[in-house]
């Protein structure tokens, strides 16, 4: 709080109960300002903080409604590829058995050659012994 002086051919006027007088008087008149000033601030201060609160919450639902959309959009790819990869899966498992019956037979075909040739081996041994 600032010091009020009096000066003093004001204070030889008013004389020295006056001029304590006037400045309690000027004193109480800054405090009641300065009290008022904070109110009007604070009063701005609530006021303004109440209107970006109010901002805030209709941006977190603005948001809130985007994240919800985004993720329909993710659920919605995320089946997508889940059906395109059980399509490819399947595809692939059908190839798979094809090919592998191919091999099947194929093995076969090289398993009877080698028991026909080991079972003309073994009787040519057994002709050329006898």
């Amino acid at each position: 709080m600032a010091v009020i002086t009096i000066p003093k051919p004001l204070k030889d006027k008013l004389g020295d109960e006056a001029a304590d007088a006037f400045v309690e008087v000027v004193n109480e008149i800054d405090l009641s300002a300065r009290q008022e000033a904070i109110l009007i601030a604070e009063e701005r201060f609530e006021r303004r903080l109440s209107e970006e609160v109010a901002g805030l919450k209709q941006d977190i639902l603005r948001l809130e409604g985007k994240i919800y959309q985004v993720k329909a959009e993710l659920e919605g790819k995320i089946d997508q590829v889940r059906a395109e990869l059980k399509g490819k899966i399947t595809t692939s498992s059908e190839a798979l058995k094809v090919e592998l019956k191919a091999d099947k037979a194929d093995i076969l075909k090289w398993m009877f050659i080698f028991w026909a040739s080991q079972i003309g081996a073994v009787f040519a041994l057994l002709k050329f012994f006898i």
